[in-house]
Order: C-alpha cells, then structure tokens, then sequence
C-alpha cells in the first residue's frame, strides 16, 4: 500500500491540520527495522503522535523509552502499574471518579492488548512509516470525525459505536481499541493529552485498523467533498 498516497489523500478530503500517524506495535525483535535508533530522552506516548503529526518525527521505543506508563500499558508494553491498576491515581490523585472502586472498574475496562505483548513501538508520520502499521491515529475537529464515521458506514450500514472514557484517549481509546477489535474508534480526548501533549479542546481522536485504511480513505476521497459541498450550500 502506497502510505504517502493514503497520507495525501486524507488530508485533503479532511482538511486536517498536521498529518495522520502511523502506529507499530512491534511482537518480535525481528521485526524492528534494521538502523532505527532509539529516542534518548522518554517521551509520552501522545507527545510522540504529535511529534509526528506536526513535525515529521519517527519514533522508536522500548517500554523504558515511555514515560508514561499508563500510556505504555495500554498499547501493551506493560502492565499497568499498581496505583492505576488499583484505581488510585484516578481516584486520590486525579478525583475522576466517585469511589476507588469505580475508578478500578474504569481501569478494567480499558481496552488494551495483552500486557508485555509489544516489544518496542514505531510512531511515524503515515506518509514516512518504516513498517506496515497496525493502526492509523487522526486527530481533529468534529466534522473530521463525522466523515471518517460517514465513511464506515457508507458500505456497511449500520451505526458507529464509539468506546471511550476522556481518560487515556490517545493510547487506550485510539489505539488499544482499534487494534484489539480491528474496528474504528472515535476518542473525546483526554486531560492528559490535552496537558501534556497541547491537544486541543475542540479536537478528537480516532483510530483505524490498518486494515480498513484503503477502503476508508478511498471513499473519503470519493465522498467527503460532495457531502462537505451539500453541508455548506
């Protein structure tokens, strides 16, 4: 699959505001491709997304490389640690929740592959990805949503279903979802993003199975203009 032609052809039919991302969740050593360097200083998994949205980089990690560990669990690096796991940072810490026991259940039901399951990440501009990706992340307004979820349903029917908490948006909801599902996911964004990572408060997330990203786009292309032209009329 040409990426860079898919890349292109997104950003056009969504008007978006910096570029799609392209995530790697590696499974085996053998897979990294050969060359790449680590990043030196740890970064939060959605610091990288903006990195390469906004300014071209190419992100390789480890765990260690990962500075936010609940960001790193929920694409499968780790498990989450204890006072996530607990529901403690969601409940003493960050007053979330109403009880430590919602805030555990908020955690159990965090959609994520299976602790220790990826080795080692790859977070690349879509049009400069060194690996096929297992998931795409685009990040903007409401109306870049829309018509990604106009999108899905335009062949299949039915109605999008949209799992998420405003918690861990960029790496639970846009990634873990999407890659253990293999179904679009569309994200409200997350304090943390928002905080750590500058993501606006008028933006959201969505995660695509690498899978469904040539039909998706395909149709964006073919589409988004003629609905934007009525829309605006």
């Amino acid at each position: 699959m040409d990426y860079a032609k898919m890349s292109e052809k997104l950003i056009e039919a969504l008007e978006l505001n910096g570029k799609p991302v392209a995530i790697s969740l590696l499974k085996r050593e053998k897979d990294i491709p050969e060359g790449l360097e680590k990043i030196v200083e740890p970064r939060r998994y959605c610091q990288m997304l903006q990195d390469a949205r906004f300014n071209d980089k190419v992100t390789f990690a480890t765990m260690d490389e990962h500075a936010c560990k609940g960001g790193a669990a929920a694409i499968g690096l780790q498990d989450y640690p204890d006072k996530i796991k607990s529901g403690e940072l969601y409940f003493d810490k960050l007053g979330k929740e109403i009880s430590l026991s919602v805030a555990k259940r908020v955690v159990d039901n965090m959609p994520r592959p299976a602790p220790g399951s990826t080795v080692a990440t790859i977070v690349a501009p879509l049009d400069n990805t060194p690996t096929r990706p297992d998931v795409i992340i685009v990040i903007g307004n409401t109306l870049v949503a829309r018509r990604i979820a106009h999108s899905v349903i335009y062949r299949r029917g039915g109605r999008m279903t949209a799992n998420f908490a405003g918690i861990q948006s960029t790496c639970a909801d846009a990634t873990g979802s999407p890659y253990t599902t293999g179904e679009v996911n569309i994200s409200i964004g997350c304090d943390g993003a928002a905080k750590n990572a500058g993501l606006k408060d008028d933006e959201m997330v969505i995660g695509i199975p690498e899978e469904q990203l040539e039909d998706i786009t395909n149709i964006l292309e073919m589409k988004a203009g003629t609905w934007n032209d009525w829309m605006r009329s």
